[in-house]
């Protein structure tokens, strides 16, 4: 589904002290837990006695000065994790227990031994938030040079991380887009995405939206909604439900159609504010 993590062997720091296994994920989804390995080998007439392992975080785009430690072992001591949401495991191993976005960031593995060695990889968490959400309306035909009927087709998703990306395609081909990105909370970000097509063209194409995020690639069901439109009506294919009489469909579609121009209407705000 996603890239588990970066498998580095054999990293050789002198003829001693050499790293055997580290693995950080390259993802994870808000709630999991994420499992964070580092071993290391002595050579055989090595000493462990003054050996020490340590993990150390840092925020993604932060500096040397934020850096967290997270967790030490000292030859000859019990092991210690700083942290409350960690699990020590064997081998210096950590599990970081039920992470949240706020836990993006650059993991490191410290061991020293006289020597020392520091490996480090990122890991990020990401969350779909409420997922993504797709309306299809058809409005009389606005200001253009046709006299058809139009279709906006708006598109949102709330409450995610890291920075989300919104397409929209009509039978697979990408299509422009009016976008709009906020930071509605700490680390969490809300998007909204609509364009307006000539109803003629668009009648019987299978139109879908997609979340993607900059900074990792991911895929999960609630990333992508899908809808046919047939020139009067729906036929959903992925997260928004059939209508099953036609008193719900003209109620769904009214309420589509007030939550398309609630959407325009934020948008139009925010980029005047912004501009």
């Amino acid at each position: 589904m996603w890239r588990l993590g970066v498998l580095l062997t054999l990293i050789a720091v002198s003829e001693q002290l050499s790293i055997l296994t580290f693995d950080v994920p390259n993802a994870v989804r808000a709630g999991d837990d994420a499992a964070l390995r580092c071993q290391y080998e002595l050579s055989p007439d090595e000493s462990d006695k003054t050996l020490f392992v340590k993990w150390w975080w840092t925020p993604i785009n932060g500096s040397s000065d934020e850096r967290s430690q997270l967790y030490q072992r000292i030859a000859g001591r019990d092991p210690v994790a700083i942290h409350h949401n960690i699990k020590i495991e064997e081998n210096d191993g950590i599990l970081l227990l039920n992470v949240s976005v706020k836990d993006s960031g650059v993991y490191e593995c410290e061991v020293s031994n006289i020597d020392e060695v520091r490996v480090y990889e990122k890991l990020i968490v990401f969350t779909p938030g409420s997922g993504v959400e797709l309306d299809v309306i058809r409005t009389e035909d606005g200001p253009d040079a046709d006299e058809d009927e139009e279709v906006i087709v708006s598109c949102k998703v709330e409450a995610v991380a890291p920075y989300p990306h919104l397409t929209i395609t009509v039978d697979g081909e990408l299509v422009n887009t009016t976008d709009l990105v906020i930071n509605s909370s700490d680390e969490l970000y809300d998007a909204y995405s609509n364009v307006t097509l000539s109803d003629d063209a668009t009648a019987g194409s299978e139109i879908t939206c997609r979340l993607a995020f900059a900074d990792v690639n991911v895929t999960d069901i609630s990333f992508v909604a899908t809808e046919i439109y047939n020139g009067t009506g729906l036929t959903t294919e992925s997260t928004t439900e059939v209508a099953s009489t036609e008193a719900t469909e003209n109620y769904e579609i009214n309420s589509q159609a007030l939550s398309s121009v609630s959407w325009s209407v934020i948008i139009l705000a925010v980029s005047f504010l912004l501009y």
